[in-house]
């Protein structure tokens, strides 16, 4: 990786400092966040204590249903990207919450 300003340690790694993170409290009824800031763009690491299904979307994401959303079970990671703008939906069979936090 010499002549591209990266240390071998440092090619894969994520900074975390500064990094958006949040939750949204999931349940039987579809909730959103508010749209993600400018700026705040990127790949983000999702996770929840319940099995979600969540959708990405600029307008409405609460309109999530276990028929439309993409699964994510209970205690596994997923990257998702997110543009300018975009909120992120989720519902769940229980009460749980789903986290996220910009890794890229």
């Amino acid at each position: 990786m010499s002549g591209y300003g990266v240390k071998h340690y440092d090619a894969f790694a994520t900074t975390l400092k500064g990094s958006v993170q949040g939750a949204l409290s999931v349940g039987g009824t579809g909730a959103q966040t508010s749209p993600f800031a400018d700026g705040d763009d990127g790949i983000y690491d999702l996770w929840a204590d319940v099995d979600v299904w969540v959708k990405v979307s600029q307008g409405t994401a609460s309109d999530v249903t276990s028929g439309t959303g993409y699964l994510i079970r209970a205690n596994t990671t997923v990257p998702v990207k997110f543009d300018d703008g975009d909120r992120l939906g989720a519902i769940a069979g229980g009460a749980g919450t789903l986290r996220y936090h910009k890794v890229s």
